[in-house]
């Protein structure tokens, strides 16, 4: 799988912290009658209060107590007191490697737990990608993934093979998108994204800087240069349909490239990615300038229209003028 850092140091400690907010604690660590029927089978008091924080930890975030964890505070209490025992018992109990999958054979057989395994790998991998084609942000895709392990009742593995899997999602996403918004360009289309990288006529500036430049005041010049703009953008005879495949999110993070990245920059991509921020940012700025061009047809009629008015207006005045003399 690639390796790609998609969270940082601080997301990744705590999308698997134990609960200490009374919100997820109350929603999350409340035992139900039947859990306490199991929990009460257990003969000693530190080994009840242990296996009833293993049981919530599996819930929330979803994850196996690492041997000699110290709990925090408030969800110890939490549990303590719905239990009926003072946190300090916890001192006795310790999750020894044999105790540790005794306890998760009971989990799995009473709860319905069940182990992280290659087949569920592939399975929520594949899950994954379709949660990719919606967001670009590998915080909101983790804590989609530790949604579904949870909803599925999985033990959550190590948080390294989640940052993985999301890498992974997040890379075959792009891929995908890419992949459709390029796969059914021609020979000539394909030449003339790429051209819009190259300096525009007489400039320094590429032509895709150019057709992005902002209208100005509304004028006779001003119209004209958003038509020779729409003018360029049209010949490259893209089908605007194209985006309506893609997701907001992602087509919107693809025109941010476009926008941002310098044509040395875009030129620097592989072919299918950069022509992919070309379609999407030619398309969007083509449906830009259009809005921009009827706004300022509209402005330059109702100046016409005004103008019209004033100059009828004046010259009944001047009749008035003539008549009264």
């Amino acid at each position: 799988m690639p390796r790609r850092s998609v969270l940082t140091e601080a997301q990744r400690l705590a999308l698997l912290a134990l609960p200490e907010n009374e919100a997820d604690l109350v929603r999350y660590w409340t035992l139900t009658p039947d859990d306490l029927r199991v929990i009460v089978s257990r003969r000693r008091a530190h080994n009840r209060l242990g296996f009833a924080i293993q049981l919530c930890a599996l819930r929330y975030p979803g994850r196996l107590l690492r041997p000699g964890e110290l709990i925090p505070q408030i969800p110890l209490a939490f549990i303590g007191d719905q239990l009926g025992i003072e946190p300090d018992a916890l001192a006795d109990y310790a999750v020894r490697g044999p105790t540790r999958y005794e306890q998760l054979d009971t989990l799995r057989g009473t709860f319905g737990f069940q182990q992280f395994c290659r087949p569920l790998q592939i399975e929520l991998q594949a899950w994954l990608l379709h949660a990719a084609l919606t967001s670009s942000s590998g915080i909101v895709l983790a804590r989609m993934l530790l949604g579904e392990f949870r909803r599925r009742r999985i033990v959550v593995p190590g948080i390294t093979l989640i940052e993985r899997m999301v890498g992974k999602a997040l890379l075959d996403a792009e891929r995908y998108v890419c992949e459709l918004l390029t796969r059914h360009l021609t020979a000539g289309q394909r030449d003339r994204l790429d051209g819009l990288l190259q300096p525009h006529s007489g400039s320094h500036i590429s032509s895709l800087t150019w057709v992005r430049q902002p209208p100005g005041q509304p004028g006779r010049r001003a119209f004209a240069a958003i038509l020779d703009r729409l003018s360029l953008l049209r010949a490259i005879d893209l089908d605007s349909g194209l985006v309506d495949t893609i997701h907001p999110e992602r087509l919107r993070r693809l025109c941010q490239e476009g926008a941002r990245l310098t044509a040395q920059h875009l030129t620097s991509l592989n072919p299918a990615r950069r022509r992919a921020v070309l379609v999407a940012t030619a398309i969007e700025t083509q449906m830009t300038l259009t809005d921009d061009a009827v706004l300022m047809f509209e402005r330059l009629f109702g100046q016409l229209f005004r103008r019209a008015e004033r100059r009828e207006e004046a010259a009944l005045k001047r009749d008035r003028r003539t008549i009264n003399c």
